[in-house]
């Protein structure tokens, strides 16, 4: 060694720094990626639950390790929308959010339009279902669908069987039918168990997605985006039966399950909540999303209960469903709006969805991606309505749920009409969109 040469020396340096290179090069190997761009960090916030948007996310990530930068946050539904305007304020908020079209209006001036020339409306309109065309606006969307979240009929299999009934009810005028057979009460009109709960608002959960429901099945899309904004539809012209007109039909059978004069009188305001009385075994049909599946059998492991789709008109040509939709949308103030889009174009393709999909009990938004699993009981049951769900654009959960209380309560006490209590909600929903 002590005979080299300077000439042998540096050749030696070389090869040595080469071979070290290697190694480092080596340890820090993560595959062959060509074409691959690092997304950077990316923040997204949400309302759907961590526990299994995380398990998604991190199965995810197994074999995309550009992602590796990407994290999600649960956000409280009722102080989303508050939560994401301070800390956008305070400089520390997400770059992606996922949003349902029932809280879209309200987040709507803190989002940043995604221009067609990142999807166009065609390409868009191919992509994903139906439902999720409320995003869209002039000149692009404000998300990108990712989950559909349809409204279901949960259903008591024995009571139901003790009934004689073979089969849950696929019209509204079948669900009438059961009550006789289903409903008990005692001589003073206590009721002890209940078909369904219908008729008030503050105990009946998801009152306002059912309202809705019956509000499309007669034909009503409650609100229309238009050149001047989004305007309340209640009121508009549709063809009337016998001078009453179909929001007025929808609201008097939503309210008959409360008046204790009518046969088919089931609910009333001192029961307890719809969800609790489902679960404990003393209401047969319970209308609820499709992501409550899983809740309501840890819930009560002992309830015998399946679902089936939610009930139409017998007269209905066409079937109507609701939904919830949900979209990734990028903040006005995201720090990373690129890798953002990038996410959620990824997240939201056919590939991907039904990790999330599954994982939450929800259906893919992605037309691709609608295909149950064999031998799954309950995917072949929801995902067809996920296809026909509609939803619309309400101020706010909170506004709308005091527009739509105010409402039931007014026929109820009889301090409105049927048709005032429509009108005095249309004009209420105006003011709230403005």
């Amino acid at each position: 060694m002590g005979n080299l040469k300077p000439f042998q020396v540096i050749i030696m340096g070389v090869f040595g720094f080469i071979a070290v290179l290697g190694l480092v090069l080596f340890a820090n190997f993560q595959g062959f990626q060509s074409g691959v761009t690092q997304v950077g960090q990316v923040t997204i916030w949400g309302t759907l639950p961590a526990t299994e948007m995380n398990a998604a996310l991190n199965a995810f990530r197994q074999n995309r390790q550009e992602y590796v930068n990407v994290s999600y946050t649960e956000r409280p539904q009722e102080s989303f929308d508050a939560d994401l305007a301070e800390a956008i304020a305070s400089g520390s908020g997400p770059d992606l959010v996922i949003i349902s079209q029932e809280d879209l209006m309200a987040a709507e001036a803190k989002l940043a339009p995604i221009p067609s020339s990142s999807i166009s409306e065609r390409d868009f309109r191919d992509a994903f279902l139906p439902i999720s065309e409320l995003y869209l606006i002039q000149g692009g969307t404000y998300g990108i669908p990712f989950l559909v979240d349809p409204l279901m009929l949960y259903y008591n299999r024995p009571i139901l069987s003790s009934s004689g009934a073979a089969r849950p009810p696929s019209t509204w005028e079948a669900v009438t039918g059961l009550a006789a057979t289903i409903n008990r009460q005692t001589d003073a009109q206590t009721v002890t168990r209940s078909l369904i709960a219908l008729g008030t608002y503050d105990n009946v959960e998801n009152a306002r997605a059912i309202l809705s429901l019956l509000f499309m099945q007669a034909g009503y899309t409650i609100t229309d985006r238009t050149d001047t904004g989004v305007r309340a539809t209640l009121t508009k012209s549709v063809d009337q039966v016998f001078g009453t007109t179909p929001a007025e039909s929808a609201l008097n059978f939503y309210t008959e399950f409360a008046n204790p004069s009518k046969t088919v009188y089931s609910w009333n305001r001192s029961l307890p909540e719809s969800r609790d009385a489902f679960i404990s075994g003393d209401l047969a049909l319970y209308l609820g999303f499709a992501s409550e599946r899983a809740d309501l059998a840890l819930a009560n492991p002992n309830l015998d209960f399946d679902m089936a789709a939610a009930p139409a008109p017998g007269t209905a040509s066409v079937r109507t469903a609701y939904g919830r939709a949900y979209a990734f949308a990028i903040p006005r103030a995201s720090a990373n709006s690129r890798g953002a889009l990038t996410v959620a174009m990824t997240l939201s393709g056919k590939d991907v969805v039904p990790l999330f999909a599954r994982e939450i009990g929800m259906a893919p938004a992605n037309r691709g991606a609608l295909a149950p699993r064999e031998g799954d009981l309950f995917e072949s049951v929801y995902y067809p309505e996920a296809l026909v769900a509609r939803g619309w654009l309400p101020p706010s959960p909170q506004e709308t749920d005091r527009i739509f209380s105010t409402m039931i309560n007014n026929v109820a006490s009889g301090r409105e009409s049927v048709s005032g209590a429509i009108s005095t909600a249309n004009q209420s929903l105006d003011a709230a969109l403005k």
